[in-house]
């Protein structure tokens, strides 16, 4: 005769202390097991000739000017499949830079069928030469984007708002929450603490309860970058809603991703 057996409840402590990013026990860092490297390596499972975008893609990230400032593609596809499973209408991506993060995820909206777009905010300005990154776009970016994107054959999924993020989010509120409120934002422009603040202030009003931010550049010590951290830390002391959130680690370059979700 068989007799029931509880498991006992385990011994809770009464407080929980958070450690620290480097103290975790998997926390991918520069150069652990290799050098630094110079560019990104696509896929060989994502070389799908018959798929236009990714034929895009795949020519962007074989170009110097995309390295390291666009997602990897490792990024881009986890991104991809953030939109494919979330299926937002309405999207907001801040720093469009050279629109890899944008092919990946209009191709998404594209892929759901159900009329999603994505409403994408850079000031389309000059690219100039940076560390690991020896070549430069000084002019001309804005053309360059939206032709890459018709090449794509993505255009039609995609509204572009030249400018600085700070002045044209507010102007495009009314658009925005008459499109029925924005579902998922990207934000990766300016990465100093008071510009990411406000650009998350400036999607804030719109975002729909449920709704979710993406961080990109999440952890200072790999990428030099500040303010993604700032918001990450502090997001339920400086922004109106309420969220909850999750850091993922990132390869071959851990720079980080937070994904933010508002619950009230």
């Amino acid at each position: 005769m068989l007799t029931s057996y509880k498991v006992p409840p385990p011994l809770v402590p009464r407080e929980k202390r958070a450690l620290p990013n480097t103290a975790l026990q998997h926390y991918p860092k520069l150069g652990e097991a290799s050098e630094h490297p110079t560019a990104w390596n696509f896929p060989s499972y994502l070389d799908n000739p018959s798929c236009q975008w990714l034929r895009s893609l795949k020519e962007m990230y074989s170009m110097p000017i995309i390295f390291p400032a666009s997602l990897s593609p490792e990024a881009g596809l986890l991104l991809h499949g953030l939109i494919r499973n979330l299926r937002p209408r309405v999207v907001v991506e801040v720093g469009t830079f050279l629109s890899v993060s944008t092919h990946w995820i209009a191709a998404a909206l594209v892929e759901n069928g159900d009329g999603g777009v994505i409403h994408c905010f850079d000031d389309f300005g000059p690219i100039h030469r940076a560390p690991w990154r020896d070549t430069e776009m000084l002019e001309g970016r804005l053309d360059w984007v939206k032709a890459r994107l018709d090449l794509a054959g993505l255009s039609q999924v995609v509204h572009i708002h030249p400018g600085d993020s700070t002045r044209t989010i507010p102007a495009a509120q009314a658009e925005l929450r008459a499109a029925g409120g924005v579902q998922f934002a990207f934000i990766d422009g300016d990465h100093g603490v008071g510009g990411a603040s406000q650009d998350l202030w400036a999607i804030e009003p719109v975002l729909n309860t449920g709704g979710y931010i993406l961080l990109h550049d999440v952890f200072p010590d790999q990428c030099a970058c500040e303010g993604p951290r700032h918001i990450l830390d502090t997001i339920n002391s400086i922004a109106v809603g309420l969220y909850e959130k999750v850091e993922l680690y990132l390869s071959p370059l851990n720079y980080g991703l937070g994904l933010l979700r508002r619950i009230g």
